[in-house]
């Protein structure tokens, strides 16, 4: 039987959705970082990023009509009213926006969390061109993106990964390749930079790790994390600066990206694509991770 489509509400759209992605905040929800925060609804449908076309608009909406394609990241309350489903509603004010010229709804799909929060990381860190930035867990979502801004913007790009992301991540944009498995990070950048860098962004690493790869920053250096908070009486003692990446998605940030996937010089790291009825095996997959790029289920 066919459930009923929802009804947007004012300032909202209904949307068809094709594809959506898998992000960490998803089983982030799961376990409840959201409780007491934000509204819930149950059961709860995951799935803060989709793409799709809009069927209906209520009230009020401005920016879009019946027919656009919209892709962005659908998180608002309640939580529970995802995008892993055929039908969802969402505010137009959050972070959506239309689909880039040329881009295909699933690799839209890919592209909200993880590429607002590595464009939204790359200004916070504020380095200019030709400095140095290394970024530590180069190969998820986050670091797929912003490994291909950084190097877009004339940064010199430094990547530590898995040796098997080596090719991948050169392909992206790096320019200096570190093999986290080995174990000898920080004494291979200490050779190849024993001035030590201008900037890390650290996607994978909490606690003692977190704070062991700090002594690869220059002095007056910069960190900006997506998983932890820096502590500013560690960073004073050692001259640096921190910043904590926690994502807040604007129609503006996510439309700086469209100008650049329309352009075809930003590249969606799309590396698994599953049908719906896999969803679920996708997802406990991706959080044994780790794994390279996005994953996208089609709807």
């Amino acid at each position: 039987m066919d459930l009923p489509k929802p009804a947007p509400k004012e300032g909202e759209l209904l949307v068809h959705v094709g594809a959506a992605s898998i992000n960490p905040y998803d089983w982030k929800i799961v376990d409840g970082i959201l409780e007491g925060a934000m509204p819930h609804v149950f059961p709860l449908v995951l799935g803060v990023d989709g793409a799709g076309v809009v069927e209906a608009v209520g009230p009020g909406v401005r920016r879009f009509r019946v027919g656009d394609g919209v892709y962005g990241q659908f998180l608002h309350a309640p939580v529970g009213t995802g995008t892993l489903c055929e039908y969802t509603t969402v505010p137009e004010t959050i972070g959506v926006a239309p689909i880039p010229r040329g881009i295909y709804t699933a690799q839209a799909a890919s592209v909200p969390t993880a590429g607002m929060t590595a464009r939204q990381a790359l200004d916070e860190l504020g380095l200019s061109k030709r400095q140095t930035l290394l970024i530590l867990g180069a190969a998820g979502g986050v670091g797929s993106f912003a490994t291909q801004l950084a190097a877009m913007a004339g940064l010199h790009v430094l990547v530590g990964s898995r040796s098997a992301n080596r090719d991948y991540l050169r392909r992206l944009g790096a320019m200096e390749f570190f093999d986290t498995s080995a174990g000898h990070l920080l004494e291979e950048l200490r050779y190849a930079h024993p001035g030590g860098v201008d900037g890390i962004l650290d996607v994978m690493n909490r606690g003692p790790a977190f704070e062991e790869n700090l002594t690869a920053l220059r002095e007056g250096g910069i960190v900006a994390s997506t998983v932890t908070k820096p502590d500013p009486a560690t960073l004073a003692a050692r001259q640096l600066r921190g910043t904590y990446v926690g994502l807040h998605p604007t129609p503006e940030l996510l439309e700086r990206l469209s100008k650049e996937l329309a352009a075809g010089r930003l590249r969606t790291p799309v590396e698994l694509q599953v049908p719906f009825a896999d969803a679920l095996a996708a997802f406990a997959t991706l959080r044994a991770g780790p794994t390279r790029g996005k994953a996208v289920v089609v709807i």
